[in-house]
């Protein structure tokens, strides 16, 4: 993962949800990553619709910037768009 420096014990973990469907739950570590489908628990990572989430894990952006939100700070926000983009 070019793009991400994980470093010995370091992870990465995103959930991205859509309302009323199952997350994608995106996970990387030193060993790894991988993509499954999740229940809906504990805050999403990035929320946004069906169309966005795709994109994402395309590792690509929606030119409207309103279509998807995060609470997540700025660098666990960076480390995520990293993760998707090496995909």
């Amino acid at each position: 993962m070019a793009g991400l420096d994980l470093g010995p014990g370091g992870r990465v973990e995103a959930r991205l949800r859509v309302p009323g469907t199952d997350d994608v739950l995106v996970t990387a570590d030193a060993g790894g990553a991988s993509i499954a489908l999740a229940p809906p628990e504990g805050p999403a990572t990035i929320e946004s619709d069906a169309a966005v989430r795709v994109l994402l894990l395309w590792g690509r952006r929606p030119a409207d910037p309103g279509r998807w939100h995060s609470t997540v700070g700025p660098e666990e926000l960076r480390r995520v768009r990293a993760l998707l983009s090496d995909y």
